[in-house]
């Protein structure tokens, strides 16, 4: 079996003003820096080490993966994966969140959008991919919110792509036999 942990990428200036940033290429603010020093710390005192650590190839989800590895003082080699990178949002990239957002989204009505499935699809064949390829390894990976949202879709019955997930949450999954489990999701340090 191997643990895979996934987190989301630290805050961006995008994040904060509400902003879609899809694929735009933003680095992480101050407070996405301290977010993933915080989450560094959490694995750190928790003895949770890593083999491997994988990442988008976007800034926000690389850095997020370096200050996480400082953070831990561990030099891990970190890996990207294209297949991770965030969903192509299309006319709606760059655009302010607003009341309609969730519902466009949801029912696939915004233009040139990666669609649910393509989507479900290319990051679960990434996943398996990483997954055979570390067998029975401890795995970080360091991605986006609908990267996560579109592997929890396909493993909890009840989860949506309304389902919010914070900057910085961990979702802890188990793999097997070609198969992942939720050990836990959205695990969010804001608190702690």
């Amino acid at each position: 079996m191997s643990e895979i942990y996934l987190v989301r990428h630290g805050q961006t200036d995008a994040n904060k003003n509400r902003i879609v940033q899809g694929r735009i290429d933003n680095p992480l603010n101050r407070e996405g820096i301290k977010q993933a020093i915080k989450t560094g710390h959490y694995f750190k005192q928790h003895k949770i080490r890593f083999d491997i650590i994988v990442t988008s190839p976007l800034a926000r989800a690389f850095k997020t993966a370096e200050v996480i590895s400082e953070a831990m003082m561990t030099k891990r080699p970190i890996v990207v994966n294209y297949g991770l990178i965030e969903r192509n949002f299309g006319q709606i990239d760059n655009t302010k969140i607003d009341k309609n957002y969730q519902a466009l989204i949801s029912e696939g009505k915004v233009k040139n959008m990666e669609e649910n499935a393509s989507l479900e699809k290319r990051v679960m064949d990434a996943l398996k991919q990483i997954g055979r390829r570390y067998p029975e390894k401890r795995i970080l990976i360091i991605t986006h919110s609908h990267v996560i949202k579109a592997i929890l879709v396909q493993i909890i019955d009840d989860f949506t792509y309304k389902k919010q997930l914070k900057n910085c949450s961990i979702t802890h999954l188990a793999y097997a036999d070609d198969t992942f489990s939720v050990e836990s999701y959205n695990i969010d340090l804001s608190n702690k």
